[in-house]
């Protein structure tokens, strides 16, 4: 193939080898990305960068004439030139296993003593710049169509702040077509007094820092003011200057009535939840209270903090608990609401009654993420239903006492008539007798009087009384019942008692029962005090005893009808009591423990 051409000398052969060998050329070949042959004169290679063996390696088989490796599109022009001192600039065809690859070749001349030795071949593929070129124009197509069919308007700025381009979303967004924008300065501003903002973002990303979301208003072609958040960013170009600006705008007014409607629909349902009367409880799947509305403390006197972690029944009667347990959990299981009753520990001790609605709160995915308890205190309702009990009860009684009363005083009057006639016709020692029988009926007729107090209101005769003078006139009734006893009554007035505006005969009524009580509770040689007390605006009556007591589950009982301690009571002295100090604008309190004694506490107004 080369027996037309002279072979180079074993002499300049050898000085191109040792050349190639020195550091600078040796630095030329290892640096350097393309492909890179030196050849002799006759076209054979001599040596090979890194990148020309990665080419060589790919052949079936190595060459050891270039020629072998690239095909030039002139050889003749190549070959012609070996012994020239000028740079030439070629096309090839390198050959490979799989393709054949379009390149450019530079073939510089390697001068040693003024003379050209050989030959530096350089290859550059010619299809790596089509195909960066193909991947820029694809890339720039990518991004054009992202761009335009973006729904945030995005801008392009020049450093000094003038928009270059824009998308559709820009017309869409502003009104503007994008001819009235290009060219000029943000002039969707609401007045110029934004303008040292946009100035302000512009410059911190010409400093090279980017904003994000930045939250302002702008103003529409209309005059519609709208909600936007924008984003600003550097744009650089291949060499790492910054060449401009980029702008992505979007549209947040939506959005900012939506949160505006939460924060205010959320204020108003906290506003429900912290002044309502009724408790809210919200308790996530792991049974942790994580909010408790303001209701707790004045209904239960507590806080978050009393609610232990894991166990939101913790405060609950234990006799509650099993049943409200199971009840929980089957909502749990069937995702559903629930009515609960149950009693919690209130922090002073007592037991409160309590109604729950629990409600589970779902996701998307029909899981649920916490539940809403809205408790109801029970206590008053209770008390109505006992007392709508007791008023049945009473109505019953009143009926009863009508009744018995008007049947029991017809005879009693024929009684009474025939034994007052045999009283003013009888002897002295028959007399005797009737005065006693003639008591005894009195006495039955009071008995029924007392019956018809239960069953119609009485008018009450209400006057000024010193309540020292009734107290006295009380005791000397009672003096012989406690003398057969053996029991004690000691009496301490305050000095200089007011005079009260009573009813003296009901009053009456109420300190012979409470003091017959307290000397029914005493054991023989027990001891009573009675004491008048009195403030700026009260007159306080206290009956203290040592006698059994009454326990505490028993004290709340006290007055309501048909409730006594006593083996033969009936209940409804205490109860007629209850309800006289009542009429009379007073207040009645018992206190008391098991075997220590009772203490009755009565405190009526004065003026």
């Amino acid at each position: 193939m080369y027996s037309n051409r002279k072979m180079t000398s074993q002499t300049q052969t050898h000085d191109l080898q040792q050349l190639l060998q020195s550091s600078m050329y040796q630095t030329l070949f290892e640096l350097n990305d393309d492909a890179i042959w030196a050849i002799d004169l006759e076209g054979m290679i001599i040596n090979v960068n890194k990148a020309g063996k990665s080419i060589m390696r790919k052949m079936k088989e190595h060459p050891v004439a270039l020629n072998e490796l690239i095909i030039f599109h002139d050889e003749e022009t190549f070959f012609n030139g070996m012994h020239l001192r000028d740079t030439q600039r070629l096309k090839g065809i390198i050959k490979s296993e799989s393709k054949d690859n379009m390149i450019d070749i530079s073939s510089i001349p390697i001068l040693y003593d003024g003379e050209v030795i050989g030959r530096f071949v350089q290859a550059k593929a010619v299809d790596d710049e089509i195909s960066q070129k193909n991947d820029s124009k694809v890339a720039n197509t990518y991004w054009e169509s992202f761009i335009n069919h973006s729904a945030d308007a995005i801008g392009l700025f020049d450093l000094d702040g003038n928009i270059i381009k824009l998308n559709q979303a820009t017309e869409d967004i502003f009104l503007y077509s994008r001819e009235e924008l290009i060219g000029s300065k943000v002039v969707t501003i609401p007045d110029e007094s934004y303008r040292k903002e946009v100035e302000f973002l512009q410059r911190k990303v010409k400093s090279g820092k980017s904003v994000v979301e930045y939250e302002t208003v702008r103003k529409r072609k209309d005059g519609k003011l709208i909600d936007v958040a924008i984003t600003y960013s550097p744009i650089y170009d291949e060499d790492g200057e910054m060449i401009g600006m980029a702008n992505i705008l979007r549209d947040i007014t939506e959005r900012k009535k939506s949160e505006l409607e939460l924060r205010e629909s959320e204020a108003k349902y906290r506003l429900i939840a912290e002044n309502t009367a009724d408790m809210i409880r919200v308790i996530t799947v792991d049974n942790e209270i994580i909010y408790i509305s303001p209701s707790h403390q004045m209904i239960l006197g507590k806080e978050v903090e009393d609610y232990p972690s894991g166990d939101v029944f913790a405060n609950v009667h234990p006799d509650d608990r099993e049943e409200l347990s199971t009840n929980y959990n089957e909502m749990l299981h069937k995702k559903q609401p629930i009515n609960i009753e149950f009693r919690e520990r209130h922090s002073n001790g007592n037991w409160i009654p309590l109604e729950a609605r629990c409600m589970p709160v779902l996701n998307k995915k029909n899981e649920i993420t916490s539940i809403v308890m809205v408790v109801r205190d029970l206590t008053e309702r209770k008390d109505t239903e006992e007392l709508l009990r007791n008023s049945d009860k009473l109505a019953v009684v009143g009926q009863l006492a009508a009744s018995i009363a008007h049947e029991i005083r017809n005879p009693l009057t024929s009684l009474k008539g025939f034994l007052q006639y045999f009283h003013s016709n009888g002897d002295e020692l028959s007399k005797n007798y009737y005065e006693l029988m003639l008591s005894e009926v009195d006495r039955i007729n009071m008995i029924v009087s007392e019956f018809l107090l239960l069953a119609k209101p009485q008018v009450s005769k209400f006057k000024e009384t010193q309540l020292d003078h009734m107290l006295t006139h009380v005791l000397t009734l009672i003096d012989s019942q406690a003398l057969m006893e053996g029991i004690e009554v000691n009496v301490d007035m305050d000095e200089d008692l007011p005079a009260i505006f009573c009813d003296e005969n009901q009053l009456k009524q109420v300190l012979l029962n409470y003091t017959k009580n307290a000397i029914e509770a005493c054991s023989y040689g027990g001891k009573i005090q009675i004491s008048l007390r009195k403030n700026q605006k009260h007159i306080h009556i206290i009956i203290e005893d040592n006698g059994c007591g009454i326990s505490e589950d028993d004290l709340d009982k006290i007055g309501t009808p048909f409730f006594t301690t006593k083996d033969n009571g009936t209940g409804l002295g205490l109860m007629i009591s209850k309800k006289i100090i009542s009429n009379h604008d007073g207040t009645v309190t018992f206190e008391s423990e098991i075997d220590k004694g009772t203490k009755v506490t009565i405190s009526l107004p004065y003026q």
